[in-house]
């Protein structure tokens, strides 16, 4: 596992033997560890963004939601969270999106030697 970004409230691994090739990373959020993609971590944060906004669920009646819940085919996962929380899970994850897209644009124009 080679750490791409951390912060306080966790950190992302780039995985090299994963059990699902799919999911190149390993999230860390608080004490939880979660398989992801690229694209989960793109969808995860539009859900911190849209945290802010009211939540039409019974539980909540229009107030403001504390929880997070992301769902794929294989697991559902809430994550109870506060401002604090959120601010710490959006730098996680546009941290490690950053350091994704510097590696990738880091390559992408590398010098190539001629031998």
């Amino acid at each position: 596992m080679k750490l791409l970004y951390k912060n306080d409230y966790g950190a992302t691994y780039r995985l090299s033997n994963s059990p699902n090739p799919a999911c190149e990373m390993q999230l860390i959020i608080d004490t939880v560890g979660l398989f992801v993609s690229r694209a989960d971590l793109a969808h995860l944060l539009e859900i911190v963004r849209k945290s802010n906004e009211p939540c039409s669920c019974q539980e909540c009646g229009g107030n403001r939601c504390n929880k997070i819940w992301c769902a794929n085919p294989l697991i559902d996962i809430c994550l109870k969270v506060d401002e604090p929380i959120l601010e710490k899970m959006a730098d996680l994850i546009k941290g490690t999106q950053f350091m994704l897209d510097m590696d990738a644009t880091l390559e992408q124009y590398r010098l190539k030697s001629d031998e």
